[in-house]
């Protein structure tokens, strides 16, 4: 199949973005390569959902999410991110698309199947499609072109449907007028706050200290922590036995001399002149008239810098559009091809690109070149004989490990080998302080071991490490004692912030009453401020960024209403007023209505699309296999 595509081919390209290809994936999850297993996750109207399909996608969703979050990401997290749900709801969507674009005799041919991979990035090289980086690719993620390009064509299906469905998601302009009234209208809001920290005086007597302390014990309890000791084989004690031949320097140089090699790069200014890659004729042949009118002006003799400060609509206008020194792979294919046929000083008449017309001036071009093998030499040397280095502290730590085996033997190998033991004192999974950068991996490898247990190798920051347990210690409640400076600091901070609420609610009860905001305030001891008009988005004058008094803000009804609860903010307890409320001019919306709208439908269509499935979900016979989610 698709043999017209298999045949194209341009030039190989060594290095391989590992799992790129998930990117055609996105909707889908990873999708199911293979036919299913014979042990079922779910069936979706008698068709089944197979655990092989369902690792995939939950692998995948997971790799999205290390991304995002790095190692924050723990067992709780994913647990409260329902990822294993999140999985099967993926699979389970999936499913019904396909087969109600099946119903609907929906076809994708082999034709588009073949344009749409030969158009994926990821599949190019120099944006020619590469049958060989193709297949590549699909290797590395253990997939035949076949499977890919059979669930391609699903993908496609998928869309297919996808874009009839949200085809009916439609924006008036009362819609985006509405939206663009809600984003814009902006409130002054009277305020007065109660602060926490008016009642400072408060001090907790001892007995409420520890009744605190009796309802809060959890909140005190220490850490899982560990003690241990450790050797360590660093590969700078033994620089001095890596002696580096030259021979060894000669055959490094001819094995890697691209290694010594520099691309050509060019260091540029330009000027862009935007234009949308939707943009009709009319419009194209504008934006490259006033990219000419720019080229002329720099032609004749004018500052090319004042020119971009003055003229450019890209993001380097306000530097003079420089754009520093770049090799040909890092621009946008036009452009790098007019840029690195320049000459220093020269400037090009308009060029096109995707982001639109750009105007080139090119301050210098340092030419590629290689350094010689006298000129590598220090370099190579270094390299070397760190690698030499690495490999006797390796040699010698693996020496030690084999010798270990009973719970003395790292002490008494230590001794044979002259080593120095170290023992740390109790740390948690932050690891010891004494280790610097490295001691969270060092306490991930020490949380690890049962007590007693020698670890195998660890390399731990360059170095090699052999780690013993020598006591675990469980989290536990501390004594109040050891604990009571934290506790009474923590209670008297809750008492002062009962007594700002309790005053705060005392003024409330009073405007629900129907007294005046201002004679309320003043035997309080607060004062009434203004905040001056903001916005939903916008920071709030002279308070900042404070989510709960803007949403309280904007809940006001009319001028003259008061919140009938404290609001909780940052800094303390609010009682709000609306004093004026403005709605946006319509010149404001005329500039921003396209962009509006475009939001808008977006939305609409994502909506539409879950509507619709949810619908076909509440008809179909969906049965999930109850031990999938435990």
């Amino acid at each position: 199949m698709l043999n017209v595509m298999r045949k194209h081919a341009g030039s190989w390209m060594i290095k391989v973005i590992l799992f790129a290809i998930v990117i055609v994936f996105v909707f889908w999850g990873v999708g199911s390569f293979r036919s299913r297993e014979a042990d079922k996750v779910a069936t979706v109207n008698d068709e089944v959902i197979g655990s092989a399909d369902y690792r995939r996608t939950y692998n995948n969703l997971l790799n999205q999410y290390r991304q995002r979050f790095g190692a924050s990401l723990n067992d709780g997290m994913i647990e409260m991110l329902q990822v294993k749900k999140q999985a099967l709801d993926q699979l389970i969507d999936r499913t019904i698309l396909l087969q109600e674009a099946k119903k609907l005799d929906l076809r994708v041919s082999d034709a588009e199947v073949a344009r749409s991979i030969m158009e994926t990035a990821i599949f190019q090289n120099s944006g020619v499609f590469d049958n060989r980086r193709y297949r590549s690719i699909l290797a590395q993620v253990h997939l035949l072109p076949e499977e890919f390009e059979a669930e391609q064509k699903n993908v496609l299906l998928g869309e297919k449907l996808t874009r009839i469905i949200m085809g009916a998601a439609k924006v008036s302009e009362a819609e985006a007028r509405q939206w663009y009234d809600w984003q814009n209208t902006s409130v002054n809001i009277d305020y007065v706050l109660f602060e926490p920290a008016r009642f400072g005086d408060i001090k907790p007597s001892e007995e409420a200290i520890a009744a605190y302390f009796d309802t809060q014990k959890e909140k005190y309890k220490t850490e899982p922590m560990v003690q241990v000791r450790y050797v360590v084989f660093d590969p700078d004690d033994f620089k001095d036995q890596g002696m580096v031949a030259e021979d060894e320097i000669t055959d490094y140089y001819e094995s890697n001399v691209a290694e010594f090699k520099t691309e050509k790069t060019v260091e540029a200014r330009h000027i862009l002149i935007k234009l949308d890659p939707r943009a009709d004729e009319e419009a194209d042949l504008a934006a490259k008239a006033k990219a000419e009118s720019v080229a002329e002006m720099a032609k004749e003799g004018q500052d090319f810098a004042e020119l971009a400060k003055t003229y450019s609509e890209g993001p380097t206008k306000d530097d003079g559009g420089y754009l520093s020194k770049f090799r040909q792979s890092q621009m946008v294919k036009p452009f790098a091809d007019k840029a690195f046929s320049m000459a220093a000083g020269e400037i090009s008449d308009p060029v096109k690109t995707r982001f639109g017309w750009h105007v080139i001036k090119v301050e210098s071009v340092d030419e590629a070149s290689t350094k010689t093998l006298e000129q590598s030499k220090e370099q190579i040397v270094g390299i070397l004989t760190d690698g030499k280095a690495n490999n006797l502290a390796y040699d010698k730590a693996e020496k030690f490990y084999e010798g270990c085996f009973e719970k003395d033997d790292l002490v008494n190998n230590a001794k044979v080998f002259d080593l120095t033991v170290m023992e740390t004192g109790s740390f948690s999974r932050r690891g010891p302080e004494t280790l610097g950068r490295v001691k969270a991996d060092f306490a991930n490898a020490a949380f690890t071991l049962t007590e007693d247990e020698i670890s195998d190798i660890q390399d731990i920051g360059g170095r090699y490490y052999l780690i013993q347990l020598l006591a675990t210690i469980d989290a536990a409640v501390p004594q109040l004692e050891s604990v009571i400076t934290r506790v009474e600091a923590d209670l008297k901070k809750k008492m002062e912030t009962d007594k700002a609420k309790a005053d705060a609610e005392a003024m409330a009860a009073d405007l629900r009453q129907g007294k005046a905001f201002e004679e309320n305030a003043i035997p309080r001891g607060v004062t009434v401020k203004s905040t001056g008009l903001f916005t939903r988005n916008s920071e709030i004058p002279e308070i900042g960024s404070d989510p709960k008094f803007t949403e309280a803000a904007f809940q006001l009804s009319s001028v003259g209403s008061a919140s009938r609860q404290p609001v909780p903010g940052n800094a303390g307890f609010y009682l709000l007023r609306l004093s004026e409320r403005k709605i946006p001019a319509v010149d404001g919306f005329e500039t921003e209505k396209d962009g509006i709208n475009s939001m808008l439908l977006r939305q609409k269509q994502r909506t539409v699309i879950q509507d619709w499935i949810n619908a076909r979900k509440a008809v179909s016979r969906i049965i999930v296999e109850k031990e999938v989610l435990e």
